[in-house]
């Protein structure tokens, strides 16, 4: 049986650049996936393969049995929320009307009525943005601005969320906060596929770690078995030792001083 999301021997890049090759990788539904890596490893371009914002120049992705480029677009909003990566500027929405674009696969433009209008203001309550639902979305930081895409992604409330560092622009409070409500929409029965930088957070709350190098999958596993100073020695190319968290019990590692 093909998982929920299926690469198979996928060739991908930019320009005349390829960045993965030859990536098979199997997503099962219900799983939270954390894509690890070092940087330029390839974990965003993964990311944008299965939302079909890039197309393989060879191999296939397939999101439940069919070819992810034969979908359209609102219906594939139906099936996943994205959030990714945005550099720029965006148009000068009001942080309110941007969650309300959540809920455009359901509804379509222009159709927002009351039960919508509770919808975003409870999921701007649970994300801690209630206070900036009149500002534009131009004015706010950039960790702010996470916080507002991931509540739109809550919005859209799909079956699956795919979140291309989510947390990298939080401190420590909200990194908390928005990778507790992955894991309680993942435990109600939502796939989550995140790339991640901070390995001890995947560790935290994955189910499964999928480890990146060089364009190609280096490892796969959960935590327990991916988080090791041999693992993860390899995959850095640097010397780490292992710890255990002592609050949840999750596998740890912290770099040797002078180590990398």
């Amino acid at each position: 049986m093909p998982g929920l999301f299926t690469i198979h021997s996928a060739d991908a890049g930019y320009g005349s650049g390829i960045v993965i090759r030859g990536l098979d990788l199997d997503i099962e539904s219900g799983e939270f996936i954390s894509l690890i890596g070092p940087n330029g490893a390839g974990k965003s371009t993964i990311i944008r393969l299965l939302t079909g914002m890039l197309q393989p120049v060879a191999g296939t992705v397939c999101f439940g049995g069919r070819d992810v480029k034969s979908f359209g677009a609102r219906e594939l909003a139906r099936n996943f929320s994205v959030v990714m990566r945005i550099t720029g500027e965006v148009p000068a929405f009001t942080v309110r009307s941007f969650l309300g674009f959540g809920m455009f696969p359901h509804e379509g433009p222009g159709r927002y009525g009351a039960g919508n209008c509770l919808t975003v203001n409870d999921t701007a309550e649970r994300t801690g943005i209630t206070g900036l639902m009149d500002r534009s979305v131009n004015e706010l930081s950039a960790g702010e601005f996470q916080l507002v895409q991931v509540a739109r992604a809550l919005v859209q409330s799909s079956g699956v969320i795919i979140l291309d560092e989510p947390v990298s622009n939080l401190d420590y409070g909200h990194t908390t906060l928005v990778m507790d409500l992955l894991r309680e929409l993942n435990r109600s029965g939502t796939t989550v596929v995140c790339a991640l930088h901070d390995v001890n957070c995947a560790s935290e709350y994955s189910s499964r770690m999928v480890c990146i190098k060089n364009g190609a999958l280096f490892a796969s596993g959960a935590p327990s078995s991916v988080v090791n100073t041999a693992v993860m020695g390899k995959l850095y190319d640097a010397e780490f030792m292992s710890l255990v968290n002592p609050a949840t019990g999750s596998p740890m590692i912290v770099p040797v001083p002078g180590g990398i």
